[in-house]
């Protein structure tokens, strides 16, 4: 596995794919062109 960049602050995080609520694939670079995001992730435990 190759080992990646860290990202430093002010960096361009990279563009990935995530599904939204409905359940539809999305890249974050769609929600990038509407102005600043912020992706957080939770853990679920069930």
């Amino acid at each position: 596995m190759a080992k990646e960049k860290k990202l430093a602050p002010g960096d361009r995080a990279p563009d990935g794919h995530c599904l939204d609520k409905s359940g539809q694939e999305t890249s974050l670079s769609g929600f990038w062109q509407e102005g600043p995001v912020l992706l957080t992730f939770l853990r679920h435990f069930g």
